[in-house]
């Protein structure tokens, strides 16, 4: 018990409690409390509206919390956006070093790191390309390589692969996966799909629609390699989440793919074509 009790401390690098939000008199998030551990992802899923993204803002520190207690023991975070926000005008290599610019002023220990990040997210082919050269994919591969550089211990997610065909963002969330388990990084990930959240989350906090309040927590144990939405186990977390999300947020939620999924009995696990390109 002693042990346990070390090891949790140790490892601790968020802990939350009763996070409250509002903007003028409307309240976006209400008694927000969860925890993070090292090499954990804790996946917020919910509406749109439902303050995640605000929570990811003052983790930040781009936003601050009305009341709450906030105790982060993190020394270096980045942040992967909606959106790949890439300079037009600078090439892969030199989008990625400019987080680098403030922190490292020798230029030949700058261009190593961003030799090694961009090859940790297979671009290193591509390090002279411009972004209207690059596909989409590429170009949120080029963000999160611009996260990864900085070397964080946390990094927060804003919904980075919505705009992404789903086969894609499955690859994706599997190479984040991978990179998360090698570097023993934490993350912070928020979505509204359910099967984004079943792939990528060890916990996932179910968020009610305004104001922005943890309606249930789903711990996910199934290893990250082992998580397919083909494969009975996942599908039953799914199911699962699909589940509390009806319960909590009505049918109308529910994405129309995880509805599909759900209709899919338990002995037909292959998914058509037309459930993953919705």
């Amino acid at each position: 018990m002693i042990f346990k009790y070390f090891e949790d401390v140790v490892f601790l690098l968020l802990d939350i409690e009763n996070l409250n939000k509002s903007f003028e008199k409307k309240k976006v998030l209400k008694d927000i409390s969860f925890s993070l551990y090292k090499g954990e992802v804790n996946c917020f899923l919910g509406p749109s509206g439902c303050g995640k993204s605000t929570l990811l803002r003052i983790l930040a520190g781009l936003e601050k919390a009305d009341t709450g207690k906030i105790n982060m023991d993190v020394k270096q975070s980045s942040f992967i956006f909606q959106d790949h926000r890439l300079l037009p005008w600078l090439t892969t290599s030199e989008n990625v070093e400019l987080v680098l610019k403030n922190k490292i002023k020798n230029k030949a220990k700058r261009e190593k790191i961003v030799q090694e990040t961009l090859a940790d997210v297979n671009l290193e082919e591509y390090s002279n390309y411009y972004p209207e050269k690059l596909s989409g994919g590429m170009k949120q591969r080029v963000a999160i390589a611009r996260a990864l550089a900085l070397k964080p211990q946390l990094i927060l997610m804003d919904e980075p692969f919505s705009k992404l065909d789903f086969p894609l963002r499955v690859n994706l969330i599997n190479l984040l996966n991978h990179i998360f388990e090698n570097e023993d990084m934490s993350g912070i990930f928020v979505t509204h799909d359910t099967r984004e959240a079943v792939l990528m989350g060890d916990k996932v906090m179910v968020m009610s629609e305004n104001p922005g309040e943890i309606e249930n927590v789903i711990n996910i144990d199934i290893p990250k390699k082992k998580r397919s939405l083909g494969s009975p186990d996942t599908f039953e977390i799914h199911q699962e989440l699909n589940d509390s999300i009806f319960y909590h947020q009505g049918k109308n939620f529910t994405p129309r793919c995880c509805r599909k999924m759900n209709r899919v009995g338990k002995n037909k696990l292959k998914l058509e074509e037309d459930i993953i390109n919705v």
